[in-house]
């Protein structure tokens, strides 16, 4: 991936705009927005996985945080982790996601490749800042399941 040729994003969802997904230690939480914070910034990396897409037709893609390099992963428990991502070796089925239909305002599910009704949402449905990221059954119409990529302008 050319990071510096992708603009960053911030990921945010539709039950509170003003909280952006970042990384905090090892893991993915809810933090107050702030463009300067490069924790928030991630990358939604098409090039290492080619053409694949989900049973839907929606390209696969990871989601790679700018500060630490690591990519989001879904393993077998609930909660969203960080792992090393190199994509020139390989990029494991666990890194990848693909966004459901797009939803009123931009928004939609952000869900693991591996199983489309798992979808990313906030530990236990909250929404508040400090809340770990984690995998639910899909809820496509829930605010705290609907989420947002906006390109971040670089200051």
């Amino acid at each position: 991936m050319q990071q510096a040729e992708q603009r960053p994003l911030r990921i945010f969802c539709k039950g509170d705009r003003n909280l952006n997904m970042a990384v905090r230690g090892d893991d993915v939480i809810l933090v107050p927005a702030d463009p300067n914070d490069k924790s928030q910034h991630w990358f939604q990396d098409y090039d290492a996985v080619g053409k694949l897409t989900d049973d839907q037709g929606h390209r696969a893609f990871a989601l790679v945080n700018r500060t630490t390099g690591q990519a989001m992963v879904n393993r077998d428990d609930d909660v969203v982790r960080l792992a090393p991502y190199s994509p020139h070796v390989g990029v494991e089925l666990s890194m990848l996601w693909s966004l459901g239909m797009n939803l009123s305002g931009g928004f939609a599910e952000v869900r693991t490749l591996k199983d489309l009704s798992r979808t990313i949402n906030g530990l236990n449905g909250y929404v508040k800042d400090g809340t770990p990221i984690a995998m639910y059954d899909s809820e496509p119409f829930s605010p705290n399941a609907v989420w947002k990529f906006d390109p971040i302008t670089d200051h």
